[in-house]
């Protein structure tokens, strides 16, 4: 009698059936990797706002901003580096750490230019706009904001530059040389929603990540830094009134190199006690001493 052939269907379904079982394997690797938390961002990202949103371009490689107002709160005599920050010596005009509720840095690349800027408090800003009114300076007007070329005394050397009044939000900023810093003020003075920083999808993401803007000290340096993969950071400081948190949060531009450079964030950052990656970006976050407050502070300038 002829033996009837057996079936070779339930081999090739138990082929198939490993395949899948395999390949679900290697794809929970490569995008679930263990021991690494992960976390998706969320579809819409929202729009955020704060002073320093107002004057930063999109542009920018490099700013700082500084909350003093908000970090008196842990530490009243901060800061203590700095005995005035402005000096125009043509007025006897001077701005003094006291008179400043926040500070902030932009710097560009082309051209290489850095601004200063003080949000000041009332007295001090009054002090500014009723000083150049009773000299014949000419103003260059943008907008409502007043810029003069002046002389900045400060730490006892001479330094020539522009100065803007800017009354929408009590700010004085000051950028030394001539053209090229005269430029670059403009720029932060003709800062809009459409062209503005804060505005970018990848700094809202980064920001989101960070939560939000309301932090003591807050920068971004859009270039590689610790990590040669990172094409730029957000650095975010906060106090919680028994420690100081430090967040870094690095973008790697796919969610694939976030997760192949944890292991190099935990090597950058070992101060670092969390680390969780949200989609392209790693957010590293370091806890300090209320001591170290102002040395934390210090990194984003």
């Amino acid at each position: 009698m002829r033996r009837k052939k057996e079936s070779r269907k339930p081999i090739v379904l138990g082929f198939t059936i490993t395949v899948a079982i395999l390949l679900s394997l290697f794809f929970g690797v490569i995008f679930f990797r263990p021991g690494i938390p992960v976390k998706s961002l969320p579809t819409t990202i929202p729009q955020y706002s704060a002073v320093w949103g107002r004057y930063v371009p999109a542009d920018t490689q490099l700013f700082g901003f500084e909350n003093y107002t908000a970090i008196r709160q842990y530490n009243s005599s901060y800061p203590t580096q700095y005995r005035t920050l402005l000096n125009i010596v043509d007025l006897k005009l001077t701005l003094k750490p006291a008179a400043i509720d926040s500070v902030m840095t932009v710097s560009f690349s082309s051209p290489n230019e850095s601004i200063a800027f003080a949000f000041v408090n009332q007295a001090a800003f009054s002090n500014f706009t009723n000083a150049f009114a009773r000299v014949n300076n000419t103003a260059t007007q943008v907008g409502a904001d007043s810029m003069y070329y002046v002389r900045d005394g400060e730490n006892g050397q001479i330094l020539f530059g522009w100065l803007a009044i800017i009354p929408a939000d009590r700010g004085v900023a000051f950028a030394e040389g001539n053209t090229a810093a005269k430029a670059a003020l403009m720029e932060c003075l003709l800062v809009n929603p459409s062209n503005s920083l804060i505005s970018r999808l990848d700094v809202r993401q980064m920001l989101y990540v960070a939560n939000g803007t309301g932090h003591l000290a807050l920068g971004i340096q859009r270039f590689p830094g610790v990590l040669p993969l990172a094409n730029e950071t957000l650095t975010v400081v906060d106090d919680s009134g028994s420690q100081v948190i430090i967040g870094r949060v690095l973008e790697f531009g796919s969610s694939s190199v976030a997760q192949d450079q944890y292991a190099n964030v935990k090597e950058g950052y070992l101060k670092a006690r969390l680390i969780t990656v949200y989609d392209s970006y790693v957010l590293a976050t370091e806890f300090e001493a209320q001591s170290d407050l102002s040395g934390a502070v210090r990194l984003v300038e």
